[in-house]
């Protein structure tokens, strides 16, 4: 039993692996071009929170944890800083796991939509840290909502193809 389970957690760390790498990829090349009023879609953090609702908390904070590196290193200006963050989404998104019916497209679009909102609200305030704050209504209005409906609708062909891939390689 424990073989099979190692060999499970091994098929799941190269899965997860790959479509992080190909996501990323695709973040900073082709959604460039897919921007809604100066906002793009931020399709790292719906895998993790798709990936995550399937994974549960721990396996959630491995995934959101190791896609916050992996944009950390390509894109990101400080080391840890969206590890930390995708980390904690992912904890937040994974526990959903045993208390809703986890492979609806429903759940994946709710906390896609709330959990964007806030992951983005956290990126914005710690990156003002010790400056003035100026409009914050627009903040909220033209950048936080519009990428949170941006990356709720992408949730659902995400979630999708993210539960295709679990139940190809049975890991639910």
């Amino acid at each position: 039993m424990i073989a099979k389970r190692k060999g499970v957690l091994r098929y799941k760390f190269l899965v997860n692996t790959v479509s992080i790498v190909v996501i990323m990829l695709l973040q900073t090349t082709l959604v460039n071009y897919i921007e809604i009023r100066n906002v793009k879609p931020n399709i790292i953090l719906v895998y993790v929170i798709c990936a995550s609702i399937l994974e549960g908390s721990v396996g959630g904070g491995v995934v959101g944890l190791f896609a916050g590196l992996v944009y950390d290193i390509l894109a990101g200006k400080y080391l840890g800083f969206y590890a930390l963050l995708g980390m904690y989404t992912g904890i937040i998104a994974g526990m959903a796991n045993r208390r809703v019916q986890k492979e609806s497209v429903i759940v994946a679009v709710f906390f896609t939509f709330f959990l964007t909102f806030f992951y983005e609200l956290g990126v914005y305030l710690i990156s003002k840290l010790g400056q003035q704050i100026d409009d914050i209504l627009y903040i909220f209005k033209e950048i936080l909502l519009v990428e949170a409906l941006y990356n709720t609708g992408l949730s659902v062909i995400i979630h999708m193809l993210v539960v295709k891939i679990y139940r190809k390689f049975n890991f639910i």
